[in-house]
Parts: C-alpha cells; sequence; structure tokens
C-alpha cells in the first residue's frame, strides 16, 4: 500500500490506534451498511445536481457523509443504474482495506462527490483509495481534498499517464481536519474508485490525558 502525504506536518497529526498524541476518535469503513443486489439507481435522474439517495437497499448516504452528484455531461448519470455506492464486491480491488465492505464509485456520467463532513475535535484523519487500472480518458476527473486543501487533483492530465502510480493499488492519504470530499467525473463503467477505512484522530482532551498518566502511574506501582 502507498501513502500520500498532504505535507509532513499533516502526515505528523496522523497516528492510528490509541495514543496520546493521535488517538482515533472517528472511523467509517462502511461494515455496517447494507450493499443491495444489482446496480445503483438514482431515482431523482440526471439533469439537474442534487444528493443521491439511498435506493432497493443500496447504501450512498449515512450519518455525516453523503455522495452529491453533478450534471456535467448532459448524460445518463446514475439514473440508468449502475455499479455505486457501498459494496462487498472486492473483485476489483483483491480486498478491502478494513473489513469486508467499502465504497465504489464508477460510471457516473457525470460528477459524483462522496463528501464527509468534518468531525469535532480531529486533528488528522487518514483514508484509501484505490484507482481501477483502465483507459482513463483526458476529460476524466480524480479530485481529492480536506477541509479546502487539494490532496490530488488530476484535472488536465492524463491519468494513466501522469497518475499512474495511484492504479491497481491502495493508496492513503492523509490530512488534517475539516470536510473531506473525494469526486469521480467519469463515463465509463471501467472508470472506478474505492474508498475505504476512514480514522479521524485527535487530541485527548486534558481529563483523558490526566487519567492515562494516573494509569501509567498506576501501573508502574504495582510493578514494584
Amino acid at each position: 500500500m502507498k501513502t500520500t502525504h498532504a505535507c509532513a506536518a499533516l502526515a505528523a497529526t496522523f497516528a492510528l490506534g490509541s495514543t496520546v498524541l493521535g488517538t482515533v476518535i472517528q472511523s467509517e469503513s462502511f461494515e455496517t451498511y447494507t450493499t443491495g443486489s444489482g446496480q445503483y439507481v438514482d431515482s431523482l435522474g440526471a439533469d439537474n445536481d442534487h444528493w443521491l439517495l439511498n435506493y432497493d437497499d443500496h447504501t450512498v448516504s449515512g450519518d455525516g457523509w453523503g455522495v452529491y452528484y453533478e450534471n456535467t455531461r448532459n448524460g445518463a448519470g446514475i439514473a440508468e443504474g449502475d455499479y455505486f455506492g457501498v459494496t462487498s464486491y472486492a473483485g476489483a480491488v483483491g480486498a478491502f482495506t478494513d473489513g469486508t465492505q467499502g465504497f465504489q464509485m464508477s460510471d457516473v456520467d457525470g460528477m459524483a462527490t462522496l463528501v464527509f463532513d468534518a468531525v469535532a475535535g480531529a486533528t488528522g484523519v487518514s483514508f484509501d483509495i484505490f484507482v481501477d487500472g483502465t483507459g482513463w480518458e483526458s476529460d476524466d476527473l480524480i479530485r481529492v481534498t480536506v477541509g479546502g486543501e487539494v490532496l490530488l487533483d488530476t484535472t488536465g492530465a492524463d491519468i494513466d499517464d501522469d497518475f499512474g502510480y495511484l492504479e491497481e493499488t491502495w493508496t492513503t492519504f492523509n490530512g488534517g481536519a475539516g470536510e473531506i470530499r473525494i469526486s469521480l467525473d467519469s463515463n465509463s463503467g471501467s472508470e472506478a474508485i474505492f474508498v475505504d477505512n476512514i480514522q479521524w484522530t485527535g487530541v485527548p482532551a486534558p481529563g483523558a490525558l490526566a487519567l492515562l498518566g494516573l494509569a501509567g502511574l498506576a501501573s508502574r506501582r504495582r510493578r514494584h
């Protein structure tokens, strides 16, 4: 797995597990959502920009997150039915990075943006993205931002030539605090990205730090 850092300072804010400087305070790996059967159909059509709705047991939104569709291609959008949303199908990725489910975005015939609200108390975030290997076209786009800071933007680039290192592998992105936005603009079923294992980290409150100190002191006393 590869890791992409926004910058060294942001990378330093991230740590997995429970540590004094980087406790995981919230996570999302899409394990508790239904995946439906067959393809997801956008019941609101493709003409207007709108938030996607959960449909026919396909999950495309949850508590604190959702997907916004924009009509950038005057096409059918996801109204015709596409493989989109929470999925347990790992044929393209081999395996998800946390659990047995992840989020798939493909063949949107427009732009779909997966949005996660800012988490109170979070100072850093990490998440994994898999870019399928295919014949990406010049008008296809993948953009990733956290708190308005751009971590990835393929605008005007050939994804295969300029960002080929992202294809066929899970890449970990690290960022600071704020809203997460992961956008895909494409028009082919083979043009897909997958998202998994989102971890928000923060510094424990002073009371929690005091409890950690007391626990450490008690442990040392028991060893004497």
